[in-house]
């Protein structure tokens, strides 16, 4: 028996047309999300600091790995570069011995306070090329295929970013 996949517009089956599609937007925000940072951080380092903004107590290679969805090995040298740049600060975990605890230093703080509003503001002007019923729309049609991909998302144990990000 010869079963096809069913089509979509344009001939392509409809699942891997929303697939090509999500790349090329994903692509697109991601080009204009590294404008808007500049030469002042790349986009990883932007993430892992965002993401210690939100944990003042610092979080483990391990916490972090798994909220970026990066691996460790890529993490240590982004987290690398940005305790050399004075921004983030390796510390003893208080009850682990094998583990550290990352957290922003003050400068780190600083530095990420005067980012996130900006970069807010020129991803929130990308969206606005969409009528706002229809951003909100593609929200809650991303959260449903989200939440049907992801065991976690559907029982309620959203990551910080997702929560954060509403």
């Amino acid at each position: 028996m010869n079963q096809q996949a069913p089509r979509g517009m344009g001939g392509a089956a409809p699942g891997l047309s929303v697939w090509v599609r999500l790349i090329k937007a994903y692509n697109l925000v991601l080009r204009e999300a590294r404008r808007s940072l500049g030469a002042r951080l790349t986009l990883p380092q932007f993430d892992v600091m965002a993401q210690l903004a939100r944990r003042p107590g610092g979080m483990t290679s391990v916490e972090l790995s798994r909220h970026l969805l990066v691996s460790a090995g890529n993490l240590t040298g982004i987290v690398d570069r940005l305790a050399r740049e004075g921004f983030v600060a390796r510390e003893a975990h208080e009850s682990d011995r094998r583990a550290t605890r990352i957290r922003l230093t003050p400068a780190g703080r600083r530095r990420i306070a005067s980012l996130m509003p900006r970069h807010a503001r020129d991803i929130e002007s990308l969206f606005r090329a969409m009528p706002p019923g229809e951003v909100r729309q593609l929200r809650e049609l991303l959260g449903n295929l989200v939440r049907a991909l992801d065991p976690a998302e559907a029982s309620g144990n959203e990551d910080t970013r997702t929560k954060e990000a509403g």
